[in-house]
Order: structure tokens, then sequence, then C-alpha cells
């Protein structure tokens, strides 16, 4: 189902019309495989989640895991013509992007660096605590850029609709770029902080004391 669902961002331009369907289609369709992978996994940290926020590389992925299933519902929803005159290449679509790159992918690569170096180096991570940091630091930065990228996207959709030029929507979403740049700060900081820990992880002396 995934083949042509890319082509959801551009059903507003001018493709084949079997193109467009296929892409709706396939983005709608991939809440099936979606929800079973979703599923399964979480019916199988059942009783088990206490343990899963206990170790570091397990709450990067399940927190990954969350973005996931949010990604996922947000991706057929834009895919809907309706929804699409929209959002079409507004800060919407870069919100969503956001959330597949940094929240899912992201979250879950971080997990698994952090699951596999101690085994890899046979030490613990160096500080967990830094590594609890990064992931405060990492979610709390995902979740503003969702709502600050989401909600500039609608007041950008909004204004087109309503034949509004470029310029004059520009000054509107002037505070929720300078709001994006300020989140961005704190995903910078867990970038450097985890960087730090993995670094030293490898090449310190050994692991901190907390």
């Amino acid at each position: 189902m995934y083949s042509h669902i890319g082509t959801h961002h551009i059903i507003q331009a001018p493709v084949p019309t079997w193109l467009k369907v296929i892409a709706i289609t396939g983005s709608v369709g991939m809440i099936i495989p979606v929800m079973t992978v979703l599923v399964n996994l979480w019916l199988t940290m059942r009783g088990r989640l206490g343990n899963i926020h206990s170790d570091i590389g397990g709450k990067f992925v399940f927190a990954g895991s969350v973005w996931y299933l949010l990604t996922c519902l947000q991706g057929p929803l834009q895919s809907l013509p309706y929804i699409q005159r929209l959002t079409h290449f507004t800060n919407w679509v870069i919100a969503h992007a956001h959330m597949g790159v940094l929240g899912f992918a992201g979250m879950i690569a971080l997990g698994g660096i952090y699951f596999i170096l101690p085994r890899v180096m046979g030490r613990p991570i160096y500080s967990q605590r830094l590594a609890d940091i990064q992931y405060w630091l990492v979610l709390i930065g995902m979740i503003g850029f969702f709502m600050v990228l989401t909600t500039a996207g609608l007041i950008q959709g909004n204004g087109w609709l309503n034949g509004e030029p470029v310029y004059r929507i520009l000054p509107q979403i002037h505070l929720y770029m300078v709001l994006r740049a300020s989140i961005g700060i704190l995903i910078v900081g867990g970038a450097m902080i985890g960087l730090y820990n993995i670094y030293m992880t490898i090449y310190g002396s050994k692991g901190a004391a907390s």
C-alpha cells in the first residue's frame, strides 16, 4: 500500500487522477498494517510498561511508537482532498514530517542506540540522568514543534483559501516561526547532550554515578 503514498502531498497539483486515487486509497489503507504492528507491540508490553519505562532505551522506543501512531493517523487525514485543500504546502505538512523523522524514527533510533551501546561496549551508559534529560528535551521539543507548526499551517491554509497573498500571511505566522526556532533549541540541546553521553560511554574510563 505504501508505494504511491508520497503522491498524496501533491493531489492539488496537476498529476494524473488515477495516481491521486491510488495515493489516497493507499494512505487510508495504511492504517491497517500500522495498527496491526502497534497493537502487536503494545499488547506485548501489557503489564510490563513499568519495566519499559525503567530502561532509557525502552522509554525512547515506546515514545517513538506513540509518535508513529500520530504520524500514521495524520497522514491518511491529510490525504483526503477536502482536508488537503486547507493543509496543502503549509507548515501543517512540515509538522507531519517532523513527527515522522524526529518523533517516530528519531526517538526509536535513540532508543536503539541506548539499548545496544552498553552491550557492545560492555559498560553502562555514562550517565542515565543525561539520557533522561535528553529524552524530555526531545519529547517536549517535538510536542512544541507539532503544536506550533500545525497551528501556523492552519493559519496559512485558511488565508490562502480566502485569497490572501503570501506577503499578508507571513506577518501572521511570524510569532510561530520565532516559537519554532526557540523550541528547536531544545532539540539541538538534547542532541548535544546525547552526543556527549554517547562519546563518554565509548571513550570515557567508566560510567558516571547516575
